[in-house]
Protein backbone atom coordinates (compact mmCIF):
# COMPACT_ATOMS: atom_id res chain seq x y z
CA UNK A 1 0.00 0.00 0.00
CA UNK A 2 1.59 3.14 -0.79
CA UNK A 3 0.30 7.25 -1.33
CA UNK A 4 2.12 7.99 -4.64
CA UNK A 5 0.51 9.55 -7.16
CA UNK A 6 -2.07 7.45 -8.29
CA UNK A 7 -2.53 6.43 -11.84
CA UNK A 8 -6.01 4.52 -11.81
CA UNK A 9 -8.62 4.68 -9.79
CA UNK A 10 -10.93 2.01 -7.55
CA UNK A 11 -14.25 0.79 -9.00
CA UNK A 12 -16.31 2.94 -6.72
CA UNK A 13 -19.66 2.12 -5.20
CA UNK A 14 -21.56 -1.45 -5.76
CA UNK A 15 -23.73 -2.82 -8.92
CA UNK A 16 -26.39 -0.68 -7.54
CA UNK A 17 -24.25 2.59 -7.71
CA UNK A 18 -22.37 1.84 -10.95
CA UNK A 19 -23.07 4.70 -13.81
CA UNK A 20 -21.91 5.44 -17.18
CA UNK A 21 -21.24 9.39 -17.42
CA UNK A 22 -20.34 11.92 -19.28
CA UNK A 23 -16.77 12.47 -19.54
CA UNK A 24 -16.72 15.37 -17.69
CA UNK A 25 -19.25 14.31 -14.90
CA UNK A 26 -16.95 10.83 -14.14
CA UNK A 27 -13.98 13.39 -13.86
CA UNK A 28 -15.38 14.65 -10.72
CA UNK A 29 -16.79 11.28 -9.54
CA UNK A 30 -12.90 10.70 -10.15
CA UNK A 31 -11.97 13.24 -7.98
CA UNK A 32 -14.62 12.91 -5.05
CA UNK A 33 -13.93 9.31 -4.87
CA UNK A 34 -9.83 10.50 -4.77
CA UNK A 35 -10.80 12.78 -1.63
CA UNK A 36 -12.91 10.68 -0.08
CA UNK A 37 -10.31 7.56 -0.13
CA UNK A 38 -7.48 10.31 1.03
CA UNK A 39 -9.58 11.90 3.83
CA UNK A 40 -10.42 8.20 4.85
CA UNK A 41 -6.57 7.66 5.20
CA UNK A 42 -5.56 10.51 7.12
CA UNK A 43 -8.52 9.38 9.50
CA UNK A 44 -7.26 5.76 10.19
CA UNK A 45 -3.98 7.38 10.80
CA UNK A 46 -5.55 9.91 13.28
CA UNK A 47 -7.03 7.03 14.90
CA UNK A 48 -5.03 4.42 14.45
CA UNK A 49 -5.41 0.79 15.19
CA UNK A 50 -7.83 1.04 17.55
CA UNK A 51 -11.39 1.82 16.49
CA UNK A 52 -12.67 2.55 13.17
CA UNK A 53 -13.42 5.47 11.38
CA UNK A 54 -17.04 6.40 10.71
CA UNK A 55 -18.68 8.10 8.25
CA UNK A 56 -19.55 11.38 10.01
CA UNK A 57 -16.06 11.76 10.78
CA UNK A 58 -14.78 10.48 7.02
CA UNK A 59 -17.61 13.45 5.49
CA UNK A 60 -16.75 16.25 8.54
CA UNK A 61 -13.15 15.70 7.19
CA UNK A 62 -13.57 15.57 3.60
CA UNK A 63 -16.08 18.86 3.40
CA UNK A 64 -18.45 16.86 1.59
CA UNK A 65 -22.26 16.00 1.75
CA UNK A 66 -23.56 12.74 2.66
CA UNK A 67 -25.18 12.50 -0.45
CA UNK A 68 -21.81 12.74 -1.95
CA UNK A 69 -20.36 9.99 -0.10
CA UNK A 70 -23.36 7.69 -0.44
CA UNK A 71 -23.08 8.68 -4.21
CA UNK A 72 -19.97 6.54 -4.12
CA UNK A 73 -20.14 4.50 -0.97
CA UNK A 74 -22.96 1.87 0.43
CA UNK A 75 -21.10 2.38 3.76
CA UNK A 76 -18.21 3.30 5.98
CA UNK A 77 -16.63 -0.59 5.19
CA UNK A 78 -16.91 -0.06 1.60
CA UNK A 79 -14.59 2.92 2.44
CA UNK A 80 -12.60 1.06 3.96
CA UNK A 81 -12.18 -1.62 1.41
CA UNK A 82 -11.89 1.05 -1.36
CA UNK A 83 -9.17 2.57 0.62
CA UNK A 84 -7.48 -0.71 0.89
CA UNK A 85 -8.35 -1.78 -2.71
CA UNK A 86 -6.53 1.68 -3.53
CA UNK A 87 -3.43 1.12 -2.02
CA UNK A 88 -2.82 -2.03 -3.98
CA UNK A 89 -3.47 -0.90 -7.21
CA UNK A 90 -1.28 2.04 -6.68
CA UNK A 91 1.24 -0.23 -5.60
CA UNK A 92 0.79 -2.14 -9.00
CA UNK A 93 1.41 1.43 -10.54
CA UNK A 94 4.41 1.76 -9.01
CA UNK A 95 5.54 -1.83 -9.75
CA UNK A 96 4.64 -1.38 -13.55
CA UNK A 97 7.09 1.51 -13.74
CA UNK A 98 9.96 0.12 -12.09
CA UNK A 99 9.63 -3.03 -13.86
CA UNK A 100 9.27 -1.45 -17.19
CA UNK A 101 13.06 0.82 -16.95
CA UNK A 102 14.66 -3.27 -16.93
CA UNK A 103 14.83 -5.41 -19.69
CA UNK A 104 16.54 -8.35 -17.96
CA UNK A 105 14.14 -10.79 -16.84
CA UNK A 106 16.22 -10.79 -13.50
CA UNK A 107 16.65 -7.12 -13.08
CA UNK A 108 11.97 -7.32 -13.64
CA UNK A 109 12.26 -10.11 -10.87
CA UNK A 110 14.31 -7.86 -8.45
CA UNK A 111 12.18 -4.49 -9.44
CA UNK A 112 9.24 -6.43 -8.58
CA UNK A 113 10.32 -7.95 -5.26
CA UNK A 114 12.28 -4.69 -4.47
CA UNK A 115 9.22 -2.86 -4.91
CA UNK A 116 6.73 -4.63 -3.06
CA UNK A 117 9.35 -4.42 0.20
CA UNK A 118 9.51 -0.97 -0.32
CA UNK A 119 6.41 -0.40 1.24
CA UNK A 120 7.55 -2.13 4.86
CA UNK A 121 10.69 0.09 4.86
CA UNK A 122 9.12 3.50 3.93
CA UNK A 123 8.68 4.22 7.95
CA UNK A 124 5.17 6.54 6.93
CA UNK A 125 4.15 4.14 3.50
CA UNK A 126 4.50 1.37 6.83
CA UNK A 127 2.51 2.58 9.27
CA UNK A 128 -0.14 3.84 6.77
CA UNK A 129 -0.32 0.18 5.07
CA UNK A 130 -0.38 -1.23 8.89
CA UNK A 131 -3.59 1.14 9.61
CA UNK A 132 -4.93 0.28 6.08
CA UNK A 133 -4.81 -3.21 6.75
CA UNK A 134 -5.91 -3.45 10.60
CA UNK A 135 -9.04 -1.34 9.65
CA UNK A 136 -9.71 -3.76 6.42
CA UNK A 137 -9.37 -6.59 8.93
CA UNK A 138 -12.30 -5.33 11.05
CA UNK A 139 -14.71 -5.05 8.19
CA UNK A 140 -16.49 -8.52 6.15
CA UNK A 141 -14.20 -7.64 2.97
CA UNK A 142 -16.20 -10.35 1.21
CA UNK A 143 -19.65 -8.37 1.79
CA UNK A 144 -18.20 -5.22 -0.25
CA UNK A 145 -19.33 -4.81 -3.58
CA UNK A 146 -15.90 -2.94 -4.07
CA UNK A 147 -14.25 -4.53 -7.16
CA UNK A 148 -11.06 -6.98 -5.44
CA UNK A 149 -8.71 -6.13 -8.46
CA UNK A 150 -5.48 -5.55 -6.35
CA UNK A 151 -3.78 -8.51 -5.82
CA UNK A 152 -5.01 -9.41 -9.10
CA UNK A 153 -3.06 -6.23 -10.63
CA UNK A 154 -0.12 -7.38 -9.03
CA UNK A 155 0.19 -10.74 -9.87
CA UNK A 156 -0.63 -10.79 -13.61
CA UNK A 157 2.27 -8.06 -13.61
CA UNK A 158 4.62 -10.87 -11.98
CA UNK A 159 2.91 -13.00 -14.55
CA UNK A 160 3.78 -11.32 -17.44
CA UNK A 161 7.51 -10.87 -16.57
CA UNK A 162 7.59 -14.62 -15.77
CA UNK A 163 5.59 -15.59 -19.17
CA UNK A 164 8.15 -12.95 -21.34
CA UNK A 165 11.48 -14.89 -19.93
CA UNK A 166 9.56 -18.33 -21.06
CA UNK A 167 9.01 -19.78 -17.50
CA UNK A 168 7.05 -23.33 -17.31
CA UNK A 169 3.53 -23.02 -15.98
CA UNK A 170 4.51 -19.07 -15.13
CA UNK A 171 0.93 -18.79 -13.65
CA UNK A 172 1.42 -20.87 -10.76
CA UNK A 173 4.73 -20.19 -10.12
CA UNK A 174 3.94 -16.06 -9.68
CA UNK A 175 1.57 -17.21 -7.78
CA UNK A 176 3.92 -19.36 -5.15
CA UNK A 177 6.14 -16.12 -5.63
CA UNK A 178 3.90 -13.12 -4.67
CA UNK A 179 2.47 -15.59 -1.89
CA UNK A 180 6.18 -15.77 -0.55
CA UNK A 181 6.99 -12.46 -0.84
CA UNK A 182 3.58 -10.76 0.58
CA UNK A 183 3.37 -13.33 3.50
CA UNK A 184 7.11 -11.71 3.92
CA UNK A 185 6.35 -8.35 3.73
CA UNK A 186 2.96 -9.46 6.55
CA UNK A 187 5.48 -10.59 8.66
CA UNK A 188 7.51 -7.84 8.35
CA UNK A 189 4.53 -5.52 9.24
CA UNK A 190 3.29 -7.98 12.18
CA UNK A 191 7.63 -7.82 13.85
CA UNK A 192 7.74 -4.07 13.27
CA UNK A 193 11.05 -4.96 11.29
CA UNK A 194 12.30 -4.39 8.12
CA UNK A 195 14.78 -6.83 6.14
CA UNK A 196 18.15 -6.47 5.77
CA UNK A 197 20.60 -6.46 2.74
CA UNK A 198 20.90 -10.14 3.43
CA UNK A 199 17.59 -11.37 4.22
CA UNK A 200 16.33 -9.34 0.84
CA UNK A 201 19.41 -11.10 -1.36
CA UNK A 202 18.10 -14.77 0.48
CA UNK A 203 14.61 -13.93 -0.65
CA UNK A 204 15.51 -13.22 -4.15
CA UNK A 205 17.78 -16.04 -4.99
CA UNK A 206 15.23 -18.27 -3.06
CA UNK A 207 12.59 -17.09 -5.86
CA UNK A 208 15.27 -17.28 -8.72
CA UNK A 209 15.72 -20.27 -7.94
CA UNK A 210 11.94 -21.91 -7.12
CA UNK A 211 11.70 -20.13 -10.67
CA UNK A 212 14.70 -21.95 -12.23
CA UNK A 213 16.69 -19.08 -13.35
CA UNK A 214 20.54 -19.25 -12.47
Amino acid sequence: MTDRNRTEFVLSGGRHLRRVANPVRQALYDEEVDKLIRVTQDVMLRKGRTELPTVAEIVRAAGVTNQAFYRHFRSRDDAIVATYEQGLLTLHSYLEHHVSKCSDVHDRIRAWIDGVLAQIEDPGLSELSAVILWNVGQVARDQSEIEPVGYTRILDLLDRILADAGVADHERTALFVQTLVLGMTARYHGSGTVPTPADREQLLQFCFGGIGLD
